[in-house]
Parts: C-alpha cells; structure tokens; sequence
C-alpha cells in the first residue's frame, strides 16, 4: 500500500509504502521509480541493480526487492527498487533545519558522519560497486550520529541522458580550477565530480561527492 508520493528527482520518484502481513504486521519501504525508455534499457538495468542485493552493512540501505512493472496511464515501463525506509529522515533535512537556526553540526557527529561514510564507501567500492549519486537526500539519518548510504543508481540510468541534462541543470555554471569550485558546487548544491558529466564514474567520484557533503555539513 502506498502512503506517499514524495517530490520527484532528475533520476526518479519516491514512494513511501507499507506492508500487511498475514499476522497483521506493518513494516514501511522506500520505492524508487525509476522510468526507462524501453524493455532493454529496464532488463540492463534492473541487472546491475542485483548486486545491491547483496550488500550487507551497518551503514548501507538495505534493498529488498527489485521489479520492472508497466504503468498503464503514463504508458512506460518503471524500474522499481524497495528499500529499508528511515522514520528519521535524510540528511539534507538535517542541514537545512541547522541553516535555518544558525546552528553548527557538532563536530562529534561530522567525524561520525566521516568515518561511516568512507567505511561504507570502502565496503562498496572493494566489490566493484559505486554509488553514482552520493548527495544529502541519499543519505538517511538513522540516529543522532548514525547515517546510512541510500538510493544507489545503475550505470544504465546514469547515462540516460534526458534525465543527466535535468540532473546537471544547477551545476551548469561551474569552474573547475582551483578552490573556486568548491564555492560554486555549494552555492549551486552539487555534489557531482568534474568527470561525471562525461558520463565516466569511478570510486573517486563517489569520494568527491562525499567531500563536497561534508563541506555542506560543515558551513551551516
């Protein structure tokens, strides 16, 4: 059963959803929607998406279950990810509210922050995995110095280019010299790595985007 629909990004759309049991348990999912532009597009990627299966780790969203549908009133097909879903909120809610209050993130909870980060950074990049799409709203607050990597993305959908033109519309304008970048990627709140906009990721890409994260963590 859905509960809701939340706003729709460049890659995707969200749902909150929840599951009855036959005992009459009810246990809340994350859904990503991810539209494709045709039946091979959702086979590849719903393919690459299997490995997040298998990740297993204190700090990595757990993905449940994958599924290609059609969806009769749009007329597409959708990959659809179900995920563990956080009563806590992500961490680009926690920024704000800080920004708004004039309040600093305890440095306590930033080197916490840090340090499970390039952890479950290092656990995914040793099995050939990368993120792709490392920025606040992916990462869940699970505690009050508790994060956890979520919402992944495939290399078939990272290079649909339709959804790459949308995604990189606020970081048009950035320089890519010298400390002025990283002054344009806040301001413009982008966390993508200068290589990416030619479609080529590494797990380099996945450590720019965690330090321009950490720069927004750090200047509220």
């Amino acid at each position: 059963q859905v509960l809701e629909q939340l706003q729709p990004g460049a890659l995707g759309t969200m749902l909150t959803a929840q599951l009855k049991t036959d005992q009459g348990a009810q246990k809340k999912y994350a859904i990503k929607q991810v539209e494709c532009i045709d039946q091979h597009q959702a086979n590849v990627a719903l393919k690459e998406a299997m490995e997040l299966l298998k990740l297993h780790h204190s700090n990595i969203c757990t993905y449940k279950e994958l599924f290609v549908t059609w969806n009769h009133e749009v007329s597409s097909l959708f990959l659809c990810l179900v995920m563990q879903h956080s009563g806590q909120g992500d961490l680009s809610a926690l920024i704000k509210e800080k920004r708004q209050k004039s309040e600093k993130i305890r440095d306590m909870v930033v080197e916490k922050f840090l340090g499970q980060m390039v952890d479950a950074l290092f656990y995914i990049h040793k099995q050939n995995i990368w993120h792709r799409n490392l920025k606040p709203s992916n990462i869940l607050v699970t505690g009050e110095a508790s994060f956890m990597l979520s919402d992944f993305s495939t290399a078939t959908l990272m290079k649909d280019e339709l959804k790459w033109k949308i995604r990189v519309e606020e970081g048009r304008y950035l320089v890519f010299f010298f400390p002025t970048v990283f002054l344009n990627y806040f301001k413009s709140k982008s966390w993508m790595a200068p290589e990416t906009f030619g479609f080529s990721f590494t797990e380099k890409s996945d450590i720019w985007s965690l330090g321009c994260v950490l720069l927004d963590m750090m200047s509220c």
